[in-house]
C-alpha cells in the first residue's frame, strides 16, 4: 500500500516537473511581427519595457487606442509619454491609464470596461513573456469573443534561452507555472 502511494507521489511529481518544463520551454520573447487590431493593452509590471513596447506598437499604428493597466501611483502621463520619445505628441490623443488593476484579475476586469467602452472587438496583449500564458487564460475568461494577439516582452533580467541555469529565472517561472496551473483549474481566488 505505501509503495503504490509513494508511487502515485512520485509519478505526479514527476508529470508536474515534465509540465513545468514545457511550460518554461514554451516561453518566448515577442514575435516577429504584430497584426493590427482595435485596440492594445498593457499590463504593467516591474519593467518599462512593457510600457514601451505598447508605444511603439501604438506608434506603428497596430491599434486605434492603448490602455496601460495597473499602472504604478509615481507614474503621471507626462512620465509615461515621455517613454514614446519623437511620437509623444502624436501619440497623446491615443493613451489611456488605469491606475486600479493592481493583479491580473484586476487589469482583466479593466481591459473588458475599456474595450466595451470604445466598442473593441480585438486586442493586442503586451505583457512579460512569462506572464503571457496567465494573463491570456485570464483575458480568454473575460473577454470570450474578443479576438487576442498575444506580443509578449521580454524583461532585461529574464533569461529564457537558458532559466535552469539562473535561479533567479527559474524561480519566477516555477512560480508564474505555479499560478497557472491555479488559474487553470478554475478554483476562484487566486490573483
Amino acid at each position: 500500500m505505501m509503495a503504490t502511494l509513494g508511487g502515485m507521489v512520485s509519478g505526479a511529481f514527476l508529470l508536474l516537473l515534465l509540465f513545468f518544463i514545457i511550460f518554461a520551454q514554451s516561453l518566448k520573447a515577442g514575435p516577429d511581427s504584430a497584426p493590427e487590431a482595435d485596440g492594445i493593452v498593457v499590463f504593467t509590471g516591474t519593467s518599462p519595457v512593457r510600457i514601451e513596447t505598447g508605444l511603439e506598437l501604438l506608434g506603428d499604428g497596430k491599434g486605434q487606442r492603448l490602455l496601460i493597466s495597473g499602472v504604478y501611483e509615481d507614474q503621471d502621463f507626462d512620465m509615461i509619454l515621455a517613454m514614446a520619445g519623437a511620437d509623444a505628441e502624436r501619440l497623446r490623443c491615443c493613451i489611456d491609464l488605469d491606475y486600479r488593476a493592481t493583479n491580473t484579475v484586476g487589469n482583466t476586469q479593466e481591459t473588458a470596461l475599456w474595450a466595451e467602452v470604445h466598442g473593441f472587438s480585438s486586442l493586442i496583449v503586451v505583457t512579460s513573456s512569462h506572464h503571457m500564458p496567465r494573463a491570456f487564460l485570464e483575458l480568454r475568461r473575460t473577454l470570450p469573443t474578443t479576438s487576442l494577439s498575444a506580443y509578449p516582452v521580454l524583461p532585461p533580467n529574464v533569461r529564457l534561452d537558458y532559466w535552469y541555469a539562473y535561479p533567479g529565472t527559474m524561480a519566477l517561472l516555477l512560480g508564474e507555472y505555479m499560478r497557472y496551473l491555479y488559474v487553470l483549474s478554475g478554483l476562484p481566488g487566486f490573483n
